[in-house]
């Protein structure tokens, strides 16, 4: 089974930014298809865990939908203290570190990223591993 993994920095509260949905959506598509799907949550990609405003109910709601239907999910522990996350996870969702992800990254086939606009690194070719600004 191919795994892909989706790395997540945007904020889903970003008016102007849809890279948080898109990175749900495609998840979605991808679990339909067929992949092993793993979702990293880093940066202010974390409040995707909280449905904070009625503009990102959709994107919350889809990706819980998602948990439930086998999405696996981790959120980087370093973004969780910074953006002064105090709940519990929720069901489906664990925490890691940036070791974590690196073994994702060596264990998947497919890796793409969400950046914020703030964040987002030049673009550059490569083989496996693409960067979406």
């Amino acid at each position: 089974m191919t795994i892909a993994l989706i790395v997540l920095h945007a904020d889903p509260a970003e008016a102007d930014n849809l890279r948080a949905d898109t990175a749900v959506r495609l998840a979605g598509a991808m679990l339909a298809e067929g992949r092993e799907m793993r979702l990293f949550l880093a940066g202010h990609g974390i409040r995707l865990l909280a449905a904070a405003r009625e503009s990102t109910k959709a994107t919350h709601e889809l990706f819980q939908e998602l948990l439930e239907l086998g999405l696996t999910a981790q959120c980087c522990g370093t973004s969780l203290k910074s953006q002064g996350w105090t709940r519990s996870l929720p069901d489906g969702v664990s925490k890691n570190s940036l070791k974590g992800l690196s073994d994702w990254i060596g264990a998947a086939d497919e890796v793409v990223c969400f950046h914020s606009i703030a964040c987002a690194p030049p673009a550059h070719p490569l083989s496996r591993r693409s960067a979406i600004r």
